[in-house]
């Protein structure tokens, strides 16, 4: 059965997607199972049937290589990361990755459905990759940094103990 969105096939259905463990190939991106779904969602339902970031949304989904999100190492960027990089070579950049009209502070954010946001997602520090603008011209993005990411976070705070250091629950008052 395939998906349709007002008429148009989605390229890449999610109920196909392969989770593979171990370290990713290199040059294929890498993206949580959550991130994926957020971005094919966001590609039919933001994005008008014409924009140009459509097929790319659909070629990187194509060639991301997707896990859970529970798995996703440290220092991959992924969306509400806080990441620091350089557009041919300029200067350095510090942006929150988002999706959509998500609300970041200071207005210092990359959307992920821009040339340069898509090629931020899914790569990691030390890593250049190379956006086209929609004019055509080649960006080459060095990825200097991520300073926070939200799974790794997560991944802390469950670690960090409550205060509940017996394991009984909250102490009387």
């Amino acid at each position: 059965m395939s998906m349709r969105d007002s008429g148009a096939v989605r390229p890449h259905p999610l109920n196909s997607v392969s989770l593979q463990a171990g370290p990713p190939p290199t040059g294929r991106p890498l993206i949580g199972l959550h991130d994926y779904g957020r971005l094919e969602i966001a590609a039919f339902e933001h994005l008008d049937m014409l924009s140009p970031m459509r097929p790319r949304i659909a070629k990187l989904l194509a060639e991301a290589r997707v896990v859970p999100g529970n798995e996703i190492p440290a220092d991959v960027v992924t969306l509400g990361s806080i990441v620091r990089y350089r557009v041919d070579g300029e200067r350095l950049e510090r942006r929150l990755l988002t999706l959509g009209r998500e609300y970041a502070p200071n207005d210092q954010y990359v959307n992920v459905l821009t040339p340069v946001g898509l090629a931020l997602l899914g790569r990691r520090p030390g890593e250049t990759v190379t956006a086209a603008t929609f004019e055509g011209r080649a960006l080459s993005i060095s990825i200097v940094a991520l300073d926070h990411q939200p799974e790794a976070a997560a991944r802390t705070r469950e670690a960090e103990p409550d205060g509940d250091h017996d394991g009984n629950g909250p102490e009387a008052a």
